[in-house]
């Protein structure tokens, strides 16, 4: 790899710069390159897009950080616009290339030493560059017979046809990449290979990131479940409390028999929400697929997010209202607790859209070989925009109190037992998922349901 300080940097006539749409204008690393050339006497010819037209001056001055209308007023600076020579989709390469050649013509009696044609290759040129760019270096070379004037192509990689991509490794000496502050600057083979390195590092990195970002998301829910869990045993406590003073301060048999019976069954609660909670948390590395009632599944889930939809969970003047119609007889194969976790999350994000009133449905019912999970809450409902993002991982509409990883997460759960999640919202009206599982008859052979999971034959 060079400096941008090495002369040699300064030996070419054609450098690519990569680029991104999503660089913004807080990412200047051309500063330099083009301060030091007006500092030098040098003149630019800017190939400028007509949205930019009535700002094209200012542009520049903002994300060089450089003033130019010095320049500008001079004739060392020149504008040309590219929607000019549309002619149709195409453009007209002979008007554009005379344009450019009076332009140059233009800093040389301007009194330009070295010239530079600045031009951003994204998809506005299509026809024009082709698939792979070649007519755009063979134009660039035409116009370039003297060798006296440099071209800076800059990239929008979003934007090009993987076809380009070997033409510009071909037709460039150097490429120069996007920086903050400056760039780096590379030989085409030095590019690829560096490319390779960080692909190789960045598929690793994206792997443990996801998987520590899935388990902040366990972490998460399996905090929303103990906040309930803290709930319910709070008020067994109480319960417990009560009797035992009542049976302290009653010297009647049978009423003392009552109490302890009363704190008996209370304790007996108690140990059953303990050992649900603690059944839920061995699940996440030890639960393994086998044959369940669907309608259990669904029942636990619910029972380890009721306390969501107590009064005395948001204040009591709000309360959600929790409707559940479960109509399944169906036998479903899978890993519980995957199952429960999915479904719990989609129970909380229907909460979390509610904001503490409404009312939320939750269905179970069969068609043919099909058993249908219906989830309905009367929330803020999502635009079109949202509905097409809200199984992205990362995407969240939540802020800092989501990861956007609960409903990527749901989905995919889903989709390896075989399920189909589809989702029906509109903005103010509240949302719908609809999860469609393929059933199991009870009496199935469980050796043959596990060789058909995996493919053994």
């Amino acid at each position: 790899m060079w400096d941008i300080r090495d002369n040699k940097i300064e030996d070419y006539h054609i450098y690519g710069i990569i680029s991104s749409n999503h660089r913004g204008i807080e990412v200047k690393p051309y500063k330099k390159l083009v301060y030091n050339h007006f500092q030098n006497s040098g003149g630019m010819v800017y190939i400028y897009s007509r949205e930019n037209e009535k700002k094209s001056l200012e542009y520049l001055e903002e994300i060089w950080e450089i003033k130019l209308a010095h320049f500008y007023n001079t004739g060392r600076l020149i504008f040309i616009c590219r929607e000019d020579f549309l002619i149709g989709n195409n453009i007209d390469s002979d008007k554009f290339g005379r344009e450019i050649e009076n332009a140059l013509a233009l800093l040389d009696r301007n009194g330009a030493k070295d010239k530079i044609v600045y031009i951003t290759i994204d998809g506005f040129w299509g026809y024009f560059i082709g698939d792979d760019g070649q007519a755009c270096y063979d134009f660039l070379k035409k116009l370039n017979y003297s060798g006296e004037t440099k071209f800076i192509l800059r990239y929008i990689m979003e934007e090009l046809s993987e076809k380009y991509i070997y033409n510009l490794l071909e037709n460039h000496e150097l490429l120069l990449v996007d920086g903050v502050e400056d760039f780096e600057v590379y030989a085409p083979e030095e590019l690829m290979y560096k490319s390779m390195t960080l692909l190789s590092r960045h598929n690793f990195l994206i792997y443990n990131y996801e998987k520590e970002m899935i388990r902040v998301e366990h972490l998460k829910t399996l905090g929303e479940l103990m906040e309930g869990t803290v709930h319910d045993m709070n008020n067994l406590l109480i319960t417990i409390l009560g009797y035992a003073q009542l049976a302290m301060i009653t010297e009647n048999e049978e009423d003392i028999e009552k109490s302890l019976k009363i704190i008996q069954n209370t304790s007996l609660d108690g140990k059953i929400i303990i050992d649900r909670l603690k059944h839920h948390i061995r699940g996440s590395t030890n639960s393994l697929k086998t044959l369940y009632e669907f309608n259990d599944i669904v029942k636990t889930s619910i029972e380890m997010t009721e306390h969501k939809f107590k009064p005395s969970y948001f204040g009591e003047k709000k309360q959600i209202e929790l409707v559940v119609d479960l109509k399944s007889n169906r036998y479903i194969y899978g890993n519980e607790y995957e199952l429960r976790q999915s479904i719990i999350n989609m129970i909380l994000n229907g909460v979390d859209a509610m904001e503490g009133s409404g009312t939320m449905v939750i269905k179970t019912y069969d068609i043919k070989e099909q058993t249908i999970l219906e989830i309905k809450d009367t929330g803020c409902g999502m635009d079109e925009f949202t509905i097409n993002n809200i199984f992205n991982p990362y995407f969240s509409t939540k802020g800092n109190k989501g990861t956007g990883l609960g409903l990527n997460i749901a989905k995919k759960v889903f989709e390896k037992h075989g399920g189909k999640v589809c989702v029906e919202s509109k903005v103010g009206e509240g949302t719908k998922f609809t999860i469609y599982f393929p059933t199991e008859e009870f009496m199935s052979n469980i050796a043959e349901i596990e060789s058909r999971d995996y493919n053994i034959n």
